[in-house]
């Protein structure tokens, strides 16, 4: 049986997709998660489900990508049954989307979700008559703790032997405004609201969403952000995985080294060095490194941006900067690709979908790749400049994002056109799952390690190879000129500027045995950053938004990039950092 998932954006529906097909995916409060046509099996009742996951939509109507993709799917009927979300909070809205799959008069169930928060809130449905005013089935669940399914579940069994029963018994009126009247209707006779003085929560979305209150938080809370992240990554370091490295794991390591007598194979696995931070070992800077200088400060991270997720700020921090926005040329949906391309460049890239034009494609795409390094990247900055005062940390991040926005601005005044306004659905404040929080963490860390450690390891035993066969002289000597002349940099690192390309989230780290001063860090980590995008955007990017954009936008970066890693180098000699 073919299942169809369909509802209004941010209802919760990846969540319940998610529970069906046990699909590893990371679902986030804000528009624009689901950017794919997302598709897994599963089994309810002994029967076996393909489920489809649509995009999010408020009407077939519409006229955004989702809205024609989700309008093609529906209409098309190639599936069995449609299983609809709704949100409690807002069930008068969602109606009208509900109302446009009844005159469809296909088999459906309605599942009315986030009911524990409509409660809350002072919002009570009488499902029962929700039922029998829509002539179909009505199932309440809170699908992020998994309320509700046991009686899809039950459901499944009728289902099977009766499927047509689940057809909508009632006729919706053509005319728009009938329809709304009888939406209006509906709701009147089937919720009720109870007078509630305001939570701390919905206090808090007034102080978040109102200007005056709105910056000085988001300023505040990135600051918060900073210093929580730098606090936990280093207590993790120096209180749990570097007394365990150097007490349990290197007295390994050093009997291993004892034991295999000089030559090419001692100096491929353990370089000039044994010691991490000293040399190129591939037994103990390849695990020291991922493990302990990096994977602390990606657990302090995950846990931010899983909390602010969750509880549902990133919509606001859209509407704080559509202002901001519309003077580079985007509004604030632009945001959104930006703030994903923070953890990754690959959903931030396939976000870019949310934006109508091209145009705001091509300077939200410069913005997120001249000022958004990926999650790795910026836990290596963290982890790598964590021996230095904060503030150098600090004005790394903000040399960046002000590069950024410059060159996002640039587009905006060469390509001409019009940042459109913004329309978004802000959803209420939601308390952090718990178990949501571990599990995201959990997925992003293993992402990490299974990506980052072979990378790291096998970058090490890339340069080992290059140093027996005396081919870092070569490469030395070719990037030297522009290393030295243009940025002052040694022209040692430059075997990392082409590894670099090929996995950049995780260059950053090869730089730390390396012992370079605060300026050589801050500049190379900045060129490394922004000079090109890494192989997988570079790819995706084509698929996306084709040759000419994709040319546009890595040919502006890398001029940018030089450039201002040049002029980066010049501001810290001048401020007389070595």
């Amino acid at each position: 049986m073919k299942i169809i998932l369909t509802g209004n954006p941010n209802v919760g529906k990846s969540v319940v997709f998610s529970y069906l097909t046990g699909y590893t995916a990371i679902s986030s409060n804000y528009p624009g998660t689901t950017v794919d046509i997302l598709g897994g099996k599963t089994k309810l009742a002994g029967i076996d489900l393909e489920v489809v996951d649509v995009p999010g939509v408020y009407s077939l109507s519409g006229e955004s990508v989702a809205d024609r993709v989700a309008d093609e799917i529906i209409k098309k009927g190639d599936y069995d049954l449609i299983i609809n979300v709704l949100d409690a909070n807002n069930l008068e809205r969602n109606l009208f989307f509900a109302f446009e799959l009844i005159e469809m008069k296909r088999p459906m169930i309605f599942l009315v979700n986030k009911c524990d928060i409509a409660k809350n809130r002072g919002i009570n449905i009488d499902f029962k008559k929700l039922e029998e005013l829509l002539g179909v089935k009505v199932i309440p669940i809170v699908a992020t703790a998994g309320i509700g399914f046991d009686l899809l579940n039950n459901e499944f069994k009728n289902i099977v032997k009766n499927i047509n029963d689940y057809i909508p018994k009632i006729s919706v009126p053509d005319d728009k405004l009938d329809k709304w009247k009888m939406i209006g209707d509906v709701s009147s006779k089937c919720e009720t609201i109870v007078h509630k003085h305001p939570t701390f929560l919905e206090k808090l979305e007034v102080i978040t969403t109102t200007p005056v209150t709105a910056v000085p938080f988001a300023f505040i809370l990135i600051i918060l952000s900073f210093y929580f992240i730098r606090f936990i990554g280093e207590g993790l370091i120096n209180y749990i995985l570097d007394p365990f490295f150097n007490n349990f794991y290197m007295p390994i390591v050093e009997k291993l080294y004892s034991v295999i007598s000089p030559g090419i194979l001692r100096e491929l696995l353990f370089g000039k060095s044994i010691t991490p931070l000293e040399g190129f070992s591939v037994l103990t800077t390849g695990l020291y490194v991922p493990f302990v200088v990096v994977l602390p400060y990606i657990i302090a991270f995950y846990i931010v941006i899983g909390i602010l997720e969750d509880i549902g700020y990133l919509p606001r921090l859209s509407v704080i900067l559509d202002k901001f926005s519309h003077r580079i040329g985007l509004h604030g949906y632009g945001s959104i690709p930006f703030i994903l391309g923070l953890g990754c460049k690959v959903p931030g890239i396939f976000s870019l979908r949310i934006l109508e034009t091209k145009r705001e494609k091509l300077i939200a795409a410069s913005l997120m790749f001249l000022s958004a390094p990926c999650m790795p990247q910026t836990a290596m900055i963290f982890a790598i400049l964590s021996k230095y005062p904060v503030k150098w940390t600090f004005l790394f991040f903000i040399f960046l994002f002000s590069v950024g926005v410059l060159g996002a601005f640039l587009f905006n005044k060469i390509v001409k056109g019009e940042a459109q306004d913004l329309f978004v659905e802000i959803p209420p404040y939601h308390r952090p799952v718990l178990k949501n929080l571990l599990f995201k963490l959990n997925l992003r860390t293993k992402n990490f390690i299974k990506d980052a450690v072979p990378f790291v390891m096998g970058g090490i035993f890339f340069i080992n190879i290059l140093d027996v066969m005396n081919f870092f002289d070569m490469i030395s000597k070719v990037f030297a000129p522009i290393l030295n002349s243009v940025f002052s940099l040694p022209a040692k690192i430059s075997p990392i500027i082409i590894l670099g390309f090929l996995k950049k989230d995780v260059s950053i780290t090869l730089l730390t045995p390396f012992n370079l001063g605060l300026r050589e860090t801050l500049v190379s980590s900045y060129f490394l950053v922004t000079y090109l995008p890494c192989l997988a955007s570079i790819f995706v990017l084509f698929k996306e938004l084709g040759k000419k954009i994709t040319v546009s936008v890595i040919a502006f970066n890398f001029v940018f990039s030089m450039f201002f890693s040049w002029l980066f180098s010049n501001i810290l000699l001048a401020m007389g950092v070595q």
